[in-house]
């Protein structure tokens, strides 16, 4: 087996870690950004994002060497192309989006339990929302300090980032252009949220309203059948034996 190969099969059998591994990165870095931000750019700040970047950059290089595909790679990997960006204001923030990738690694970790397929896909759009919500708070936060007087805190951007997805107060309104654009993306995500939350709801609401409007009639039917076979059976049109086999196989249809 090549290199190449076992280099492939390795990442591949603890993805979810290495994902996981590569997504705290991904957060360190951007944190790394506000700091700087935070604090007018000092240098040895922005060196350090300089290693996250190279950091970003060898992983991209090597998953892209291992891919079986490197065109197929290329397509489904945009978000860990993003990470390669260069730390600049705006574009760092880019970067968190590597967190959905553990939102849908967390939510690809339900089908393995026990709960339902509704429950399953309930649970993967809050957990989805609460990321894209974190996502949207860090990125306004970092966008919008020093430049918004509405944005003092973290609490602040989170306060925002919750409200544009639900109600819409209107009491914080960004500023710069980032801000704007992850506002806009994040009104549309919120709603496409809900209506997919809602219309989920109602799926399971009217499922539940037709298996239950379905039960009297398969009672009436299988009472009927039933009937069917034991008359058979008195007039001796079947044997004991033939009855008891029907039987079993009727009430296992219903």
């Amino acid at each position: 087996m090549t290199l190449r190969r076992r280099c492939h099969r390795f990442v591949e059998k603890h993805l979810r870690a290495w994902e996981l591994l590569l997504a705290l990165f991904a957060a360190a870095s951007v944190y790394v950004g506000v700091r700087a931000t935070e604090l007018g750019e000092p240098e040895y700040l922005t060196n350090i994002e300089w290693v996250f970047t190279g950091l970003f950059v060898a992983e991209y290089l090597f998953r892209l060497w291992i891919a079986p595909s490197r065109s197929g790679y290329f397509k489904s990997a945009l978000i860990d192309l993003v990470s390669i960006f260069p730390p600049v204001r705006g574009v760092r923030l880019l970067r968190l989006v590597r967190l959905l990738r553990v939102a849908e690694n967390i939510g690809a970790a339900l089908e393995t339990t026990a709960m339902g397929r509704r429950a399953i896909a309930l649970s993967r759009i809050a957990i989805l929302w609460i990321a894209v919500v974190g996502i949207a708070a860090v990125g306004l936060y970092s966008a919008e300090l020093g430049q918004n007087p509405s944005i003092q805190s973290g609490f602040d951007a989170l306060w925002w980032a919750v409200v544009t997805t639900t109600v819409g107060f209107g009491d914080i309104a960004p500023v710069t252009a980032e801000g704007r654009l992850a506002a806009a993306l994040l009104m549309v995500l919120g709603v496409g949220f809900f209506s997919f939350f809602v219309a989920t709801i109602t799926a399971s609401l009217a499922a539940e309203t037709a298996s239950g409007s379905q039960k009297p009639a398969k009672s009436a039917t299988l009472n009927a059948r039933l009937a069917e076979l034991d008359e058979a059976l008195a007039a001796k049109r079947l044997t004991r034996a033939e009855h008891k086999r029907l039987r079993a196989r009727l009430l296992a249809q219903f």
